[in-house]
């Protein structure tokens, strides 16, 4: 797709779950892959639990951005999560919580510094057994869990459909992506 758009000068890096077999097999198959990163594999014994994740760039430059790939698509914008009572909203970082709605984000850190008193263990347990009590038992099953209903803020769904029209419109040049 990159050289189909003459984009011949993108850097390309490929990661998630990689480790030395993998990327072997990736060099055999010559990948157009300029660069690995490699983690979790390196990072934590393989007998150890492990949480692999990803980073997700939601802003450039204060531009709102977001990424399309199937299975793989994102929300544009710094975003804010509201638990209700009964559905969790996914809001823009600066929106006021819906009618009925408490923020499940605070802040703990600023500039590099802690800006609140730690929370003691027992709270922050008491708070974990609420949350998880207030799942459905079909949320909490170990396989094939049905997942809660989250839904976007209004805010939200219109700032996507505005990124997604913005990229379905043809544009030439390299450096494209959702602002």
């Amino acid at each position: 797709m990159l050289d189909a758009s003459s984009l011949h000068d993108a850097f390309i890096v490929a990661s998630g779950g990689l480790d030395e077999y993998a990327i072997a097999e990736l060099v055999a198959q010559h990948a157009p892959i300029d660069a690995y990163g490699v983690g979790t594999k390196v990072g934590v014994s393989a007998d150890a639990p492990s949480l692999d994740s990803a980073y997700k760039l939601v802003e450039y430059c204060d531009r709102p951005v977001m990424k399309l790939s199937p299975g793989k698509a994102t929300a544009p914008g710094r975003k804010h999560v509201f638990r209700g009572p009964d559905v969790d909203i996914v809001a823009l970082r600066d929106e006021e919580p819906p009618e009925g709605h408490e923020p499940l984000l605070v802040p703990v850190m600023g500039k590099g510094r802690r800006i609140a008193s730690p929370e003691p263990l027992s709270k922050a347990s008491a708070r974990c057994s609420a949350d998880l009590a207030r799942l459905p038992a079909s949320a909490c099953v170990l396989r094939a869990p049905v997942p809660q209903q989250v839904r976007e803020s209004g805010f939200l769904a219109r700032l996507r459909a505005r990124l997604q029209a913005e990229l379905a419109e043809p544009r030439s040049g390299a450096g494209r992506f959702a602002s």
